[in-house]
């Protein structure tokens, strides 16, 4: 993306630029206009105050994020380091060795127990948001986290890896799953908890989905 390149999400625009010598990267919550302005003011504002205290929190217990440089809550925007890296997503796609990907799974695994076990939750866990730069892992866009105790946001966050390996990973979606786990396992104490939350999360949502299936047939019957 070039300096002159914005990209547009459905929360925010993500805009490179510098800021004094530093390459950074801002992230501009845009205002919604089917929101009261002021009801969506101080949403953005929340959210950006959010983020941001994610991106620190993430830091001080070792994993490694964007450093932030500026918060301007008048604007909604984050302004943090520029990140030179390549996608994990990018890597596992890519006919590159297959035991630097399982490395790289392992370490995300490790990575995301460290989170957990300061009840931060990254919301979004796909291998599109988290990059390798100087082989090292960096976590990115904690729009969507939290700061959370509970066992079942966790699970969840367990779940949207799985999902991101079974519909983005199919070839390898079973040993990277595992190579997560084992990686998880490794820094959160409470691991086999978390599965099996998960385990009960996900087969709750496929009998109510099950349930949506039949329903929409006999109403089309």
């Amino acid at each position: 993306m070039s300096s002159k390149e914005n990209k547009w999400g459905a929360e925010a625009i993500l805009q490179r630029g510098k800021w004094l010598e530093y390459q950074v990267l801002r992230k501009i919550r845009i205002p919604k206009t089917y929101r009261i302005e002021q009801i969506d003011n101080n949403l953005r504002r929340s959210r950006t105050i959010s983020e941001s205290k994610l991106l620190v929190a993430s830091r001080d217990a070792g994993v490694k994020t964007p450093f932030i440089f500026d918060i301007d809550l008048e604007t909604a925007t984050i302004t943090m380091e520029y990140i030179e890296g390549q996608l994990v997503k990018d890597l596992l796609n890519s006919s590159g060795n297959f035991e630097d990907k399982i490395h790289y799974i392992s370490l995300m695994g490790r990575n995301v127990g460290k989170l957990h076990s300061k009840d931060i939750i990254h919301g979004d866990l796909t291998t599109s948001n988290v990059l390798i730069e100087n082989q090292e892992l960096v976590f990115i866009d904690f729009g969507l986290g939290k700061f959370s105790k509970a066992v079942e946001d966790k699970a969840v966050d367990i779940l949207l890896i799985k999902k991101c390996f079974t519909s983005t990973h199919t070839d390898h979606e079973k040993e990277y799953f595992i190579a997560f786990q084992k990686g998880y396992k490794e820094t959160m104490s409470d691991a086999k908890t978390i599965f099996r939350r998960a385990m009960k999360v996900e087969a709750r949502a496929r009998h109510l989905k099950e349930e949506q299936t039949a329903k929409d047939y006999l109403l089309s019957v």
